[in-house]
């Protein structure tokens, strides 16, 4: 037997208590967001100290090196989702996250301290990358499950729509200008600074004493039945396994476009964006994913299936527009396109998970869905690599706006009245 705990129930051993009150959504969304900020300024930092991304365009610019970069920073949600969705049914989800974003920042503090007092090789740095990225995972994937315990079923779109657009804000906008600014003080201050935005969210989610439990810990099960029933469950639901399968789609596309994007984007690209401009067509692509996380609930209002078909038609003419597109100021419109695409599928989505998987499973099944939505990623790289190289450049993004018309296949099987079936 299982049993989902809300508010109500106290957690009597707390790894770390500040004083005891109540855990309501703004605690939530000020935990996530320190870790989304923490995140951002990681990702955006390290390609200065270990010839990621940025640095990688100048040491090699063939599609293949860049791609490269992009499977490497993507090995933590191959490799840790079903693990952490484990831990997130099994053990008390606050003091879950709690750990996961303290071992984020003892991780980058150390990293900090080597970085300024011994050499560093890359195999430290990667292994830093590795653990802060599980620690992420961990984070993102009981927040997930924690939600609807905080919220209830009726502010899930709500509470979605703040959680997407704060981590576009804060850990898309805010991070890589922040980090920018910090290395120019020194190498070491975006770590440092990471560190601290970590553990201000170990904090925030420590300083509760109220218990949010998924499965309940007495019960005798083994961990390959735990997974297996977390499987079976995403599997074996008809709207679940759609949105499964488009999300990996829509992601292997993305994921191909971003990959080779600054090729195409900073000098000598056609776009002949400095490292600034290159940074600025990012951001529209956040832009694009706050407004329509944001638009969501209006959206709502015409029917969710329409809602999606619309959001994935946005997705794909957004992906191709760089194909078609030869100044920096349409292709920023194009990703802006693209993101608010995104936002709109991915607040409807969560919403509807969230809703029809009972609280004691949701941990699992929402691990199992990202690893398969979130794990076809490295698949992504490696094909925007290999397309940029077959097809050119343009021709890469005209291919990925193709693959993600493909989704409107598993979307037409989605209706308003087949969602409300599901979650009733």
């Amino acid at each position: 037997m299982t049993e989902a705990l809300g508010p109500g129930r106290r957690d009597r051993r707390p790894w770390l208590r500040l004083r005891s009150s109540n855990f309501g959504l703004h605690r939530l969304l000020l935990a996530q967001g320190g870790s989304f900020l923490g995140d951002g300024l990681v990702l955006a930092a390290f390609p200065l100290i270990a010839a990621f991304p940025l640095i990688a365009v100048h040491v090699s610019r063939t599609p293949a090196a860049v791609a490269g970069v992009g499977l490497a920073a993507t090995l933590p949600q191959l490799l840790v989702a079903l693990p952490a969705g484990l831990a997130t049914d099994r053990a008390e989800r606050r003091t879950t996250m709690a750990r996961a974003a303290m071992l984020a920042a003892v991780a980058l503090a150390t990293l900090a301290v080597l970085l300024d007092s011994v050499p560093v090789g890359l195999a430290v740095l990667d292994l830093v990358t590795f653990v802060v990225g599980s620690a992420q995972v961990l984070i993102a994937a009981t927040g997930s499950a924690l939600l609807p315990q905080v919220v209830g079923s009726d502010g899930l779109e709500r509470a979605n729509a703040w959680l997407f657009s704060m981590q576009h804000a804060v850990g898309s906008l805010g991070g890589p200008p922040l980090a920018g600014v910090l290395v120019a003080v020194g190498l070491v201050a975006p770590m440092w600074t990471a560190a601290g935005c970590y553990a201000l969210a170990a904090v925030v989610l420590a300083s509760s004493g109220t218990a949010f439990h998924g499965s309940d810990a007495k019960r005798a099960s083994s961990l390959r039945a735990d997974v297996v029933e977390g499987l079976k469950l995403v599997v074996g639901h008809r709207q679940l396994r759609a949105f499964m399968a488009t999300t990996a789609i829509a992601n292997v596309a993305s994921e191909g476009v971003l990959v080779v994007l600054v090729l195409y984007a900073v000098a000598p690209g056609p776009l002949e964006l400095s490292g600034v401009g290159y940074g600025l067509l990012l951001s529209c692509f956040a832009v694009g994913g706050i407004t329509g996380a944001a638009a969501t609930k209006r959206l709502r209002r015409v029917g969710r299936g329409k809602l999606l078909a619309g959001s994935v038609l946005a997705i794909a003419v957004g992906l191709a527009g760089p194909g078609m597109l030869v100044d920096p100021y349409s292709a920023g419109l194009a990703l802006a396109i693209a993101g608010f695409g995104v936002g709109c599928y991915n607040v409807t989505t969560v919403s509807f998970r969230q809703r029809v998987v009972p609280a004691a499973i949701l941990g699992r099944a929402t691990a199992a869905y990202r690893l398969v939505a979130l794990g076809a990623v490295p698949l992504g790289a490696v094909l925007g690599g290999v397309s940029a190289k077959l097809l050119g450049l343009r021709g890469s993004f005209l291919a990925a706006g193709a693959l993600t018309l493909l989704c409107l296949a598993g979307i037409a099987a989605v209706s308003e009245g087949a969602l409300r079936s599901a979650e009733s």
